[in-house]
């Protein structure tokens, strides 16, 4: 009889002391459960969207170059439902301590952490797309690319197609070479916008309409405005201040209306210009499948797009297709600073024609771990 109350009473604590555990364990991961799915799971969806972002707008560029339909499909949520499940368990003898003495845990405990998202997809296509793409970059975002990216240049090469005249053309067609007065006009434009001279100012009174502010106190400035005043056919005497206010519109030549006349390229002619440098393999050229093209201007000759029949070891982003791999080589800096400026642009004009037309068909996919 006193054998079986001395046997009862571990039994009992081992009972309570367990079920205590077990709250407290249950209690404690409660609290930490939104830190803890946050620093696990934000970066890792974050990183994951961006990385499919570029594997698939390369894709599109690989279709373009084998005249292919190429889709996109945009994120439009995420959704990830946590769940957590606590156990406990106790282990107890009966009788002399001698028979069961250290083969027994007393108590245990341990919890089941489950995290099962579901991602939305809305298909990118509709006349709203097709006109974000088509339509020519507006002053607004080439006014606030240039200040925002630290090598301007690469911004005026890659949106403006003429300046006053002066062409900057996708494609060379005949025999003509560059036009070095472009050249000279962005450099001088550049230069004067890293120096903080030259600031685009939008007219209050009209939205979408933008100046040019230049501050030519220095002589060094002084100099280069005047030659930028000349290529651009402008009267340097209407411009004798020390801070000049030019007027930039939307035209072929504004030289005759003592403004910066600019055309622009649109998002579909700069993913031209990037598709036709994709590197194809021979066997491809030699059948016909793939697009042919004009030699490439100024901005399309410093990009590329490689292929290899094996994984490449250094790249930015890559796709497998056609039995090999498309890639943009992490070392070739002016190919991932186009493909982020259009990649930056291309996702503008997702979300504006979102916005503007009726609600796409949504692609709902639960995922389970």
């Amino acid at each position: 009889m006193e054998l079986r109350k001395t046997a009862r009473k571990p039994a009992r604590c081992y009972l309570r002391l367990a079920c205590a555990i077990s709250i407290g364990l249950l209690m404690s991961n409660c609290t930490m459960v939104g830190p803890k799915a946050i620093s696990t799971g934000r970066l890792a969806y974050n990183e994951a969207i961006a990385e499919t972002n570029n594997q698939q707008m390369l894709m599109v560029l690989v279709h373009d170059r084998y005249e292919a339909q190429g889709s996109m499909l945009a994120v439009a949520s995420v959704t990830a439902n946590v769940s957590i499940r606590s156990s406990a368990g106790i282990e107890a003898g009966f009788g002399g301590d001698s028979s069961f003495e250290g083969n027994l845990v007393p108590f245990s405990g341990g919890f089941i952490y489950e995290e099962n998202p579901t991602i939305s997809y809305t298909p990118v296509a509709g006349e709203s797309y097709l006109r974000q793409l088509t339509r020519p970059i507006p002053l607004q975002m080439l006014a606030q690319l240039t200040r925002a990216m630290t090598d301007s240049a690469s911004v005026f090469i890659a949106m403006i197609s003429s300046v006053n005249g002066i062409y900057n053309p996708d494609f060379m067609c005949c025999d003509e070479g560059d036009d070095p007065r472009f050249d000279r006009f962005v450099t001088i434009m550049s230069e004067l916008t890293r120096a903080h001279r030259l600031h685009w100012v939008e007219d209050s009174n009209h939205k979408g309409q933008f100046s040019i502010v230049i501050d030519q106190s220095k002589s060094g400035h002084a100099t280069m405005v005047s030659e930028l005043l000349q290529l651009l056919g402008l009267s340097s005497q209407e411009y004798r201040e020390p801070r000049i206010v030019i007027p930039v519109r939307m035209s072929l030549n504004g030289a005759q209306e003592g403004v910066i006349g600019v055309t622009t390229r649109s998002i579909f002619d700069m993913v031209e210009v990037l598709a036709a440098r994709v590197q194809v393999p021979q066997r491809d050229t030699d059948n016909g499948v793939v697009a042919d093209y004009p030699p490439p201007g100024r901005l399309g000759r410093g990009l590329s797009i490689h292929y290899s029949d094996e994984e490449p070891q250094h790249a930015y982003v890559k796709v497998n297709h056609r039995g090999g791999w498309f890639y943009i080589d992490e070392r070739d800096v002016p190919t991932k600073r186009y493909f982020r400026l259009l990649g930056s642009m291309w996702s503008v004009a997702i979300a504006s024609s979102a916005a503007e037309g009726p609600a796409a068909p949504i692609l709902t996919v639960p995922v389970s771990n």
